[in-house]
């Protein structure tokens, strides 16, 4: 009997050892990330209990594979503790969350620039994470003992894979939150890096520029439907100030085949259709051939990198990055407002011929995030991040409001570029589902996804340079186009003459 007592402290002892150092870890560490979760009623609060819990027993998993060496213990557990109080801290601070951008940014910015953002308080926080991991490891190694270690690997292994890969519902959130979103994002980071290194060779005909100065400003818009629009007969007032705009034209039937940013951003960068959809990940996209023509140009991106769409964003002059803190999984005000200095300090450039992206964040859930106080006009709005708690009304209302704001958006945007000859064009990736069957955002294949807003404006300086241009735009608004309409009708705005183009796909011809 003793020796069977013997036998169970063993195997207990370490495993009461992983369970009180995952409680903590998940307890400091992990309920940073769901500070400033939305919730309603007791429901919304069990859906993010739930969510914990799942995230502290992959923790579980994890805690448990760095135990079982206690040299691998003795190096990577005071170097997880330590990163993880810097994103806790920048979490509960200033509601900063790790992503690739955040990653980017840290490793392009000189060490003044980086030591600007460390506090005492953080330094403080860093030195007391150390000694408390170190008393850990030293508990480890005096103390705790792993019998049979292989045994404990399976176990181990076995549950992270469990949730990591077994239950798909559980994967996004995990790999979002500490201590895997460590991992992921770092491994997102490096893939996207290799992306954007990757060699494409697509485009080696001259492109010329045949005028001397013109900027084009092309806005790449998130989950917004046409039929939601003012300027589209939408019986709400969301779009006030495009309204009052002469020079705007809105293209009123354009079919989005892709349903997410990620499959339909690359896709209307480049020259793929639905005949040659490959195209929108083997070729260069049409910054490259504003670039031959002589454009400086630029990307401005308010939303996460992803790596479908990493090339183009880097075959740009210059890429800025903003709002890069922030994830789906961050709940603050997350504004498009933000893109704006950057554009007009990318503006001021000596180059006349200019071609400015702004990938915005639009009307991306969780709506209340993406407009100020004063465009809540429609109300009441959406109170939990649990979409079923929220009712249709709730929905539509908060999803009017980022209308309203990116109608405020684009009046700024405008205004910077309007004594300029210039021309902005806006289309969306995609629409969004707002309680169509029951269904809502863009998770499933369905008919309003497939309708994004699109339109065009431009100045008066532009119209005077290309009248028959715009008169074939007017013209065009009301036909059915597909969005790969985008390539060839930029270029054609630009006034670039390329063999790449295709006329008939134009909607300036």
């Amino acid at each position: 009997m003793k020796t069977s007592g013997s036998a169970i402290k063993k195997v207990l002892v370490p495993l009461l050892f992983v369970f009180i150092i995952t409680v903590a870890y998940a307890l400091i560490f992990t309920l940073s990330e769901f500070s400033d979760s939305p919730y309603s009623n007791f429901h919304d609060f069990m859906v993010l209990a739930f969510q914990w819990v799942a995230i502290a027993v992959g923790t579980f998993g994890l805690l448990y594979l760095l135990s079982i060496n206690k040299y691998i213990f003795a190096i990577t557990f005071p170097l997880l503790v330590a990163f993880s109080t810097v994103l806790a801290y920048y979490r509960y601070t200033v509601n900063a969350t790790l992503t690739p951008m955040t990653i980017e940014l840290a490793l392009i910015n000189d060490l003044r620039t980086n030591m600007q953002v460390v506090s005492w308080q953080l330094v403080s926080l860093i030195l007391l994470s150390l000694v408390v991991s170190i008393a850990i490891v030293w508990l480890r190694w005096k103390k705790i003992s792993f019998t049979r270690p292989y045994i404990h690997l399976i176990v181990a292994l076995g549950i992270i894979f469990m949730t990591n890969s077994f239950i798909p519902q559980l994967k996004r959130p995990l790999t979002q939150r500490m201590p895997y979103s460590i991992y992921y994002n770092f491994k997102l980071y490096f893939e996207i890096r290799d992306v954007a290194a990757e060699y494409r060779e697509t485009f080696t005909s001259e492109s010329v520029a045949n005028s001397d100065s013109l900027v084009v400003v092309f806005v790449i818009g998130e989950s917004l439907r046409n039929d939601h629009l003012q300027i589209n007969g939408y019986e709400r007032e969301t779009t006030p100030y495009l309204m009052e705009e002469d020079n705007l034209v809105s293209l009123t039937d354009i079919y989005g085949a892709e349903c997410f940013t990620h499959t339909s951003v690359p896709q209307i960068m480049t020259r793929a259709d639905s005949a040659n959809p490959q195209r929108a990940y083997d070729e260069q996209s049409f910054v490259t051939i504003f670039k031959d023509a002589g454009f400086r140009t630029t990307w401005i991106a308010n939303q996460e990198s992803v790596a479908t769409y990493a090339y183009f964003m880097n075959e740009c002059d210059t890429l800025i990055y903003v709002n890069g803190d922030k994830s789906v999984y961050t709940f603050d005000k997350w504004l498009d407002e933000d893109i704006l200095p950057h554009l007009e300090n990318e503006l001021k450039d000596d180059n006349p011929t200019q071609l400015h992206i702004l990938h915005s964040i639009g009307s991306h859930w969780w709506y209340n995030s993406h407009y100020t106080g004063e465009f809540e006009r429609y109300t009441p709005v959406i109170k939990s991040r649990v979409v079923s708690s929220n009712t249709q009304e709730e929905m539509i209302n908060s999803y009017d409001n980022t209308i309203l704001y990116t109608d405020y958006f684009i009046k700024e945007t405008i205004d910077l570029i309007r004594d300029k000859k210039s021309i902005l064009i806006f289309l969306s990736d995609h629409g969004e589902s707002l309680g169509e069957d029951g269904y809502y955002l863009h998770g499933a294949d369905r008919p309003e996804l497939h309708y994004p807003a699109a339109f065009v404006w431009y100045s008066d300086k532009y119209a005077q340079s290309f009248p028959d241009m715009i008169e074939n735009l007017k013209d065009n608004s009301d036909k059915k186009y597909r969005s790969d309409y985008l390539f060839h009708s930029i270029i054609d705005a630009a006034d670039i003459t390329t063999e790449y183009i295709e006329p008939q796909l134009s909607i300036f011809r």
